[in-house]
C-alpha cells in the first residue's frame, strides 16, 4: 500500500550560519543590531521617552511660566467704542450717516428737533435789554432838558453880567466925579486959606477967622480922601466882577445863576457818563441776546457732528425716536487707532509694563503686526468693557487683562458672518507675544 503523503509543508532546513570571519568593529556590530530590531520593540520605548519629557515640560511650565509661557492666544482684536450723544432733548429728524459708514471729524451725523425749550434765560435778558433802554430814554430826556436849562442860564448870565458892568461902570463914574468936585473944592478952599493969610499979615483978618478957612479945607481934604477909596472899592469890586468873583450886591444874581450853572454842568457831565455805561451795557445784553436766540435757534435743530473720524457701527436712536438729554444716539469706532485685549497670566505683571514691545499675530492677516502695552487691568467690570466694541475673552483667577496698542490699522477681512468684511479685523482672534525674553527679565 501506498503511504499518504504528509499535507505539512516542508520547512527548509535551518541554514547554517556563515563561516565565522574576521572580528568586527564593537560599534558596527551594535549598530546593526539595533537596525535588525523589530519596530514593536523601539515604539513603546520612544513613547515613553516622550511621555517623560511631555510630563517634565508641563511640570517645569507650571513652576516657571515666564520661561514657557510668553504669549497669548487668548486676545480678540478690539477698538475703542466712541459714544455720539445729544446735548438737548428732542426727535431725531435725520440720520446722515448710514450704519456701516465712514464718517471724518466734523461731519454731520445725526440732526435733532426740538420746539419745547427753556427760554427763561432769553426771557430775561430780553426783559433787562427793554428795561436798560427805558433808562437810557429817561437819560437821554433829562441830558436834553439840563442841556437846555444851561443854554437858557448861560444866556441870562451873560445879560446880566453885561448889566452888571454898566452898573459898575457908572458908579465908578460918578465917584469919579464926585472926586474931581472935591478937588476942585480943596484947590478953591487952598487959595482962601492962602488970601485969609495975607490978609492976617496986612493986619485986615483976625487970626481966628484964618483957622477958620485952614479947617474947612482940612474937612474938603478928608471927603476927598473918602470919595477916593469909594473909588477904588468900586473899581476893585467891578475888577473882581470881571474874575466872577461877585461881592457886591448888584452881583448877587448873576452868583446865583453861576451857581445854578455850574450844578447843571456837574449834572450833565454825570447823565453823559451814565449815559455812556447804560449805552455799554446795552450793547452787552444785545450781544447775549443775540447770541442766546442763535443758541435756541441752532439747539432747536441741532446737528450732531463728529469730532473725530470713525464708522457707525449701531444706531440706537433712529429717525423719529424722541430721546432726553445725554442719550446715546450711535456707537462707532476708529479703526485708526486699534487695539488687542489678550490674556496673560498674572505672574508676567511684571514685564507687562506700559510701552513693552508685543507682536501680534491676528487670525486671516497674513504679516505680524507690532504693537505697544497700553495698560493692564486685574479685570474688567462690565462698565470698562463697555468701553470697547468686541466683548472682552473670559479670566480666570490668576490671570490679568493685557491691552496692546498696535503701531498701524489693521485691514478689512472678509466676514464670516452676514457683513461683508469685518472692518480692521474686529473680533478676530489673535496671539500675542511678548518681544523681550524671559533672560531679559532676569537681567
Amino acid at each position: 500500500m501506498n503511504k499518504k503523503p504528509d499535507p505539512r509543508p516542508m520547512l527548509p532546513a535551518r541554514m547554517q550560519p556563515p563561516p565565522a570571519k574576521a572580528e568586527e568593529p564593537l560599534v558596527r556590530r551594535r549598530s546593526r543590531e539595533i537596525g535588525l530590531r523589530p519596530l514593536w520593540q523601539i515604539v513603546p520605548r520612544v513613547a515613553s521617552y516622550g511621555m517623560v519629557a511631555f510630563i517634565i515640560w508641563v511640570i517645569l511650565s507650571v513652576m516657571f511660566p515666564p520661561v514657557f509661557n510668553r504669549s497669548s492666544e487668548r486676545a480678540v482684536v478690539n477698538s475703542p467704542v466712541n459714544l455720539v450723544t445729544t446735548p438737548v432733548e428732542g426727535v431725531v429728524t435725520r440720520q446722515a450717516v448710514a450704519m456701516g459708514g465712514t464718517f471724518s471729524a466734523g461731519q454731520p451725523l445725526m440732526t435733532l428737533q426740538n420746539s419745547n425749550l427753556d427760554r427763561a434765560l432769553l426771557v430775561d435778558l430780553t426783559g433787562k435789554r427793554l428795561d436798560n433802554q427805558t433808562r437810557l430814554e429817561a437819560a437821554r430826556a433829562k441830558l436834553a432838558s439840563d442841556q437846555t436849562r444851561l443854554a437858557s442860564t448861560t444866556q441870562e448870565i451873560q445879560r446880566y453880567q453885561s448889566a452888571a458892568q454898566r452898573e459898575h461902570a457908572s458908579r465908578i463914574k460918578g465917584i469919579e466925579a464926585k472926586l474931581a468936585v472935591a478937588r476942585q473944592q480943596i484947590d478953591q478952599q487952598e487959595d482962601v486959606v492962602n488970601r485969609n493969610q495975607a490978609m492976617q499979615w496986612a493986619g485986615a483978618v483976625s487970626e481966628a477967622y484964618t483957622d477958620a478957612s485952614r479947617n474947612q479945607l482940612t474937612v474938603l481934604a478928608g471927603q476927598r480922601d473918602a470919595i477916593q477909596a469909594e473909588l477904588e472899592s468900586a473899581r476893585g469890586s467891578s475888577e473882581a466882577a470881571r474874575g466872577k468873583v461877585y461881592m457886591s450886591s448888584a452881583d448877587g444874581a448873576v452868583g446865583a445863576l453861576v451857581q445854578r450853572q455850574d450844578e447843571l454842568r456837574a449834572s450833565i457831565a454825570q447823565e453823559q457818563s451814565e449815559i455812556a455805561q447804560l449805552q455799554e451795557y446795552g450793547e452787552s445784553v444785545d450781544k447775549m441776546v443775540a447770541a442766546e436766540q442763535e443758541r435756541l435757534d441752532r439747539v432747536s435743530n441741532l446737528e450732531i457732528k463728529a469730532y473725530t473720524n470713525g464708522v457707525v457701527e449701531d444706531v440706537l436712536a433712529p429717525p423719529g425716536t424722541r430721546v432726553a438729554a445725554g442719550a446715546t444716539l450711535m456707537r462707532t469706532t476708529n479703526c485708526s487707532q486699534p487695539r488687542v485685549v489678550a490674556v496673560f497670566p498674572r505672574s508676567l505683571s511684571k514685564d507687562l509694563l506700559p510701552g513693552t514691545r508685543v507682536t501680534v499675530h491676528v487670525d486671516g492677516v497674513g504679516k505680524p503686526v507690532s504693537g505697544a502695552v497700553a495698560e493692564v487691568l486685574p479685570r474688567a467690570p462690565d462698565g470698562d468693557q463697555a468701553r470697547y466694541f468686541v466683548p472682552f475673552p473670559p479670566i480666570e483667577k490668576n490671570e490679568v487683562y493685557l491691552i496692546a496698542r498696535l503701531d498701524k490699522p489693521l485691514p478689512d477681512l472678509p466676514a464670516t458672518g452676514t457683513q461683508e468684511t469685518d472692518r480692521c479685523a474686529l473680533g478676530h482672534w489673535a496671539k500675542v507675544s511678548l518681544n523681550s525674553s524671559w533672560l531679559s527679565s532676569l537681567i
